[in-house]
């Protein structure tokens, strides 16, 4: 019994692990799209922010912005 409390244990931390790594969560991923939104607003649109959002929450730091018009964001390898 022990044995299998153990094995349960280190699944659920490797899980919490995984999800918790490389990217941001929502609100911070909003606020940083905000900000790149707010430095150029004459390249941003809905499209572009949306992007932007779906970036930063799945590469976190790894998000890089394009020097395009309209931004697009890729992650970073």
């Amino acid at each position: 019994m022990a044995r299998w409390l153990g094995i349960g244990t280190v699944l659920l931390s490797l899980v919490a692990l995984a999800a918790g790594c490389g990217g941001f969560s929502t609100e911070e991923a909003q606020q940083r799209c905000d900000q790149l939104r707010d430095a150029v607003p004459s390249c941003s649109n809905e499209e572009s922010h949306g992007a932007c959002v779906s970036c930063y929450e799945e590469c976190g730091d790894d998000c890089q912005p394009s020097a395009a018009c309209p931004q697009t964001f890729t992650c970073a390898e």
